[in-house]
């Protein structure tokens, strides 16, 4: 059945509430910035990734584990275990993926084999960054959402995290149709893939599984 009036109501406003620290690392100052707003992160941040430069590709790369890790208290650990242990060869590599702003495939960038990411949590959040408007986050969280329906997350393979594999990553590319599907339906296009994600999301975080879980299947 389609959303209720009310469902479409509680996600637009999960959509609206969504609060994950809008934050990056400046590298030359050893400084946490503090953005605006998530639109202002996702500016900074795909900025970095497309430069010219390997330098600041890698700051890009560098802080998509920063922001994905800020609620961690791991968080500088990670990034440490990231800037201790990639090679500029990679790096060349994933430019090489985006050259002329192209979005690479999950699989790609899994091949480069760069620390930190070896899942699709870590992955998809590159390709949300690169482009916010047509894909999304699908990470352990959002996984919560799956059920036995014909939804693509219940397709979904899960272990300690969410490998990269060819079912898993058609999953992945369904998923963010299914964000852009509910944009168009409910909202006249309002919203990108992510910001359907991040709706969801604040649901899971907040206690709040068995609505979204409801307001997925649904929708």
């Amino acid at each position: 059945m389609p959303l209720s009036k009310q469902q479409a109501h509680d996600l637009e406003t999960a959509i609206n509430e969504y609060s994950f620290p809008p934050i990056y690392y400046d590298f030359a100052k050893k400084e946490e910035i503090r953005c605006k707003n998530m639109q202002e992160l996702e500016i900074a941040i795909r900025q970095m990734i497309f430069m010219s430069d390997l330098e600041h590709i890698k700051y890009g790369l560098a802080n998509v584990i920063y922001w994905g890790n800020a609620n961690a208290g791991y968080q500088m650990y990670r990034v440490k275990c990231f800037m201790d242990n990639f090679s500029y060869e990679q790096v060349a590599r994933f430019k090489d993926l985006i050259n002329n702003r192209k979005i690479p495939t999950l699989q790609d960038i899994k091949r480069i084999r760069m620390p930190q990411f070896s899942g699709i949590s870590f992955i998809s959040k590159v390709t949300a960054f690169l482009d916010p408007v047509n894909y999304c986050v699908l990470d352990l969280s959002l996984s919560e959402l799956r059920h036995d329906n014909n939804k693509s997350l219940n397709r979904l393979v899960v272990y300690a995290n969410i490998p990269v594999t060819t079912n898993n990553s058609e999953v992945y590319y369904q998923w963010c149709n299914e964000c852009l599907s509910i944009s168009s339906k409910y909202y006249k296009n309002k919203y990108r893939a992510v910001d359907i994600e991040r709706g969801f999301f604040f649901l899971v975080q907040n206690h709040r599984l068995e609505d979204a879980s409801q307001i997925y299947n649904d929708a």
